[in-house]
């Protein structure tokens, strides 16, 4: 009587012979057998971090917290729906030709935040979506908080103001450009420079020791394409005088209004890109660093501040043949009346600006 197991060792070595042979025969032939790699997706970041001890320190209005300052976000509701349709009167001008996108910045804070301080904010992902649920629908909306998330751990949010550096505009750059269809540039052969000692808002606030102790440094970067820059005016749609889009020459304190010469009420771009698409940017200052990323992708941007143009900003549209308005605002500007009154106001020219 034959052992099972004697049979099973034979069995096992006569396939293993013949796999042998297969693969012999295909050392000269074709091979037919194939490796499936299986590559697993990276894990998603979570959108509320575990606690790691980290104590955070309340300092008039600026939360201390990582050695960073930081604004805690809880708006949302009414002035969200409101903000919403002030860009909706924008699409319902039907203005011929013209696409309509609205992108709202989220603050540091909400890739920062851990269990133990999540119910200090709304998450910014919530009333983004909200305000979008209160949009026409033809509207572009673009939220560029999942690929902001992705880079969490790189330099994105200054430590001791209030705005992004020039690196998360640039993740929030390259959201816009999936939505409108465009091809983001590449940093990584994009010489820049840096402007060292930077101690913004939130430092001139609290004169926190810690966070002068933990400085921030502004990079801008020297894109290859030309273009013409010009600062315009709110007194006449045709008045452009020429200069640069870098104020080079500001630092320390001032260094973040490198990017256009600061708050501008209104300024123009002219690249060599000859594709007939043409945006303006309606904006406040989280817009200066996001701006100059437009410029490889348009031959022209126009970029208006809401707090302080007031022109006649539907004719400076059509006198400039603009077939793209991108309205890129924070969340705290998004849920703002004072700012909501400004972007509504810039449909009646000379009308007074709201303050805070």
């Amino acid at each position: 009587m034959v052992n099972r197991s004697h049979i099973f060792l034979l069995v096992s070595i006569a396939l293993a012979a013949c796999n042998s042979g297969a693969k012999k025969k295909n050392i000269t032939g074709t091979d037919t057998t194939s490796q499936v790699s299986i590559i697993k997706p990276e894990p998603p970041v979570p959108e509320i971090l575990p606690d790691d001890g980290q104590v955070g320190v309340r300092k008039r209005a600026v939360f201390i917290f990582k050695n960073r300052g930081f604004e805690l976000f809880s708006g949302g509701g009414g002035n969200g729906r409101q903000y919403a349709s002030v860009v909706n009167m924008y699409s319902r001008l039907r203005i011929p030709g013209i696409k309509i996108y609205n992108l709202i910045i989220p603050n540091g804070f909400e890739f920062e935040v851990t269990e133990k301080y999540k119910k200090l904010i709304t998450p910014a992902k919530e009333a983004i979506r909200s305000v979008f649920a209160a949009e026409d629908p033809e509207i572009i909306k673009v939220n560029p908080i999942n690929e902001i998330r992705k880079h969490r751990t790189e330099y994105i949010y200054f430590n001791t103001d209030h705005h992004w550096t020039s690196l998360g505009a640039y993740y929030a750059y390259r959201s816009f450009c999936n939505a409108a269809g465009l091809t983001p540039v590449s940093l990584d052969t994009i010489p820049s420079k840096v402007k060292p000692g930077f101690l913004g808002l939130f430092h001139r606030l609290t004169r926190s020791v810690v966070l002068k102790n933990n400085p921030d440094s502004v990079r801008y970067y020297l894109f290859p394409d030309s273009i013409n820059f010009y600062i315009g005016s709110s007194n006449s749609i045709k008045y452009w005088a020429k200069s640069k889009m870098y104020a080079e020459k500001v630092s320390g304190a001032n260094s973040y209004s490198v990017f256009l010469q600061g708050d501008l009420p209104i300024c123009k771009m002219e690249t060599q890109h000859k594709n007939g698409r043409r945006i303006a940017l309606v904006k406040e200052s989280y817009g200066n660093a996001f701006a100059p990323f437009l410029i490889n992708n348009y031959e022209k941007i126009i970029v208006v501040d809401s707090r302080y143009y007031s022109g006649d900003f539907i004719a400076m549209l059509k006198a400039e043949g603009i077939n793209e308005l991108l309205f890129l605002n924070n969340i705290f500007a998004a849920h703002t009346p004072f700012h909501i009154s400004n972007i509504k106001g810039l449909m009646n020219p000379g009308s007074p600006k709201a303050k805070p």
